[in-house]
């Protein structure tokens, strides 16, 4: 049903219930009579308004009152359905400050109690009786008013806090695919550009062929770079690679003429697999540094230490006797170790990098063990 729908369909029940209740006397207060039309017209004309009582509560329930006060001309006719309605509005729709002049209902109400029971020379304790009765089913409807209120701001927090979370997923499916794109394909990418660097160098294949690759290796790169200006640096969630990818990583930094050897001592202690990634990433992002920026013939040693309570990470590169100028390859933006950071500090680890003797050393440290 829609809202449209069902603002008609209270309208019309609020007029109904009042003309119910209303035993089709004419007799004014002044002794006089009015037309039998008249309250059935008064009535329809006013309920009508109760299709803006969640938009302009607090008017809707002023109309309410004053034609509830109609009982001080026809003591008879005591219409309380539509008021009660508006009362409900005001106390669901509007803040607490608004919400209090939901407490005007009592007047009309109260009005009732006396012209009844004036006008049936009712004894004190039928106006009691009246007057309770009247107040109680206007405060009952006010709180259930406010109850709703409060229903309704739990549901729009707990709707907000979806949107919040599917906004944070969104956003974190864009921080995975910048840090990918930046230590998985960028980085292959690398090594491709280097491997066709080096062969044009050392003539070892056709120059022109070699030369394509090289460009639209470099093509690339470039574009690659220019797309993680646009992503976010947030921290993300694992990624794939893990420690047992470590031999694959190692032997295409060898055919990429890296001259690379990789040391593990201590007993491998369990890691979860963001853990894990992050240790991958962040060889990965030392071997790609050696290819980008040392010189060719340049040794890079990889060691991984395994502590009781720690594991130390070392890639560090040290030039060779030939010496030799790495190609000229797209700056990265200095994402690489920024992200590795905090991909690291997610897990109680840091991150160093600088000059080590004659050459490079990026260290990493990770704890281990119960936690």
């Amino acid at each position: 049903m829609s809202a449209t729908l069902r603002s008609l369909l209270v309208v019309a029940v609020a007029i109904t219930a009042d003309l119910f209740f209303w035993d089709g006397q004419q007799r004014l207060a002044s002794g006089g009579a009015i037309p039998l039309w008249a309250p059935v017209v008064a009535t329809a004309a006013a309920h009508v308004t109760l299709l803006w009582r969640r938009s302009h509560p607090v008017p809707v329930l002023a109309v309410q009152v004053a034609f509830a006060m109609v009982t001080l001309l026809v003591p008879l006719w005591q219409p309380v359905a539509g008021l009660l309605v508006a009362t409900f509005a005001v106390a669901a729709n509007s803040p607490a400050a608004r919400a209090r002049w939901g407490w005007l209902a009592a007047v009309p109400l109260v009005t009732h109690s006396f012209a009844l029971s004036a006008w049936f020379d009712s004894k004190w304790i039928g106006l009691t009786q009246g007057l309770l009765l009247n107040l109680a089913s206007g405060l009952a409807v006010w709180v259930a008013g406010r109850r709703a209120l409060r229903r309704s701001e739990r549901l729009r927090a707990w709707q907000a806090d979806q949107e919040r979370l599917r906004a944070e997923a969104a956003h974190n499916e864009r921080v995975e695919l910048a840090r990918e794109l930046h230590d998985g394909v960028a980085n292959t990418i690398t090594t491709v550009l280097v491997q066709a660097a080096s062969a044009r160098a050392a003539s070892g294949g056709d120059p022109a062929t070699l030369r394509g690759i090289e460009t639209t290796a470099r093509r690339a790169m470039e574009e690659i770079q220019a797309t993680l200006r646009l992503m976010p640096r947030d921290r993300m969630t694992a990624s794939a690679p893990l420690l047992d990818d470590l031999p694959e990583l190692l032997s295409l930094a060898s055919e990429a003429g890296l001259d690379v050897t990789f040391a593990e001592t201590g007993r491998r202690r369990e890691l979860p697999d963001a853990a894990q990634t992050a240790v991958y990433r962040a060889i990965q992002e030392g071997i790609t540094n050696t290819l980008k920026y040392a010189p060719s013939g340049t040794r890079c040693r990889v060691m991984l230490a395994w502590h009781d309570t720690e594991l130390e990470v070392d890639i560090v590169d040290s030039a060779a006797r030939a010496v030799g100028t790495p190609p000229p390859l797209p700056a990265t933006g200095g994402r690489g170790l920024e992200g590795l950071s905090d991909r690291l500090r997610t897990f109680g680890g840091v991150l160093e990098s600088g000059v080590h003797k004659d050459g490079y050393r990026l260290a990493a440290r990770l704890p281990v063990g119960v936690r």
